[in-house]
């Protein structure tokens, strides 16, 4: 192989690799890290959760998002229809990094429901938020069917 051949090969990678990057960055502007998934049973508090992590009020009503992401209800009907994040502030403390939380319906729905809520999950995971950092499973403290 000539070294013009392996240089313009080098070269080549290294464009690929800035791209490579330069999508990356463009992806950590939009969902800082670290990203931060929390799944779990209809009504266990994800959406209570990823709003205390955020810094807002448990009880946050989540108007700027559509198909109940953030939203909190007292009920025991499902809120959160889709898979979506979020970001800001560990806590709302902006001396702090920016990081990414996603919120998920909840899981033990009719089964239906259920495969549509992972395929919607699965595919927002590979498609937009790309990696994840930690997988957060949240359930009721008085649920003992995790128990022996």
């Amino acid at each position: 192989m000539k070294k013009s051949s392996v240089f313009k090969s080098v070269l080549y990678l290294s464009f690929l690799t800035t791209l490579q990057g330069a999508r990356l960055e463009n992806n950590e502007a939009r969902y800082p890290s670290p990203r931060i998934v929390i799944l779990g049973a209809t009504g266990v508090g994800k959406s209570s959760l990823a709003n205390v992590l955020l810094g807002r009020d448990k009880n946050y009503e989540g108007e700027e998002f559509q198909n109940g992401c953030f939203r909190v209800s007292t009920g025991l009907d499902s809120i959160t229809k889709d898979t979506c994040a979020d970001q800001g502030y560990w806590l709302g403390d902006p001396d702090i990094q920016r990081f990414t939380v996603i919120d998920t319906p909840g899981f033990g729905d009719k089964l239906v429901e259920e495969e549509k809520t992972i395929e919607n999950l699965v595919t927002t995971l590979r498609d937009q938020i790309k990696y994840v950092h930690v997988f957060i499973i949240a359930f009721k403290q008085t649920d003992n069917r995790m128990t022996n």
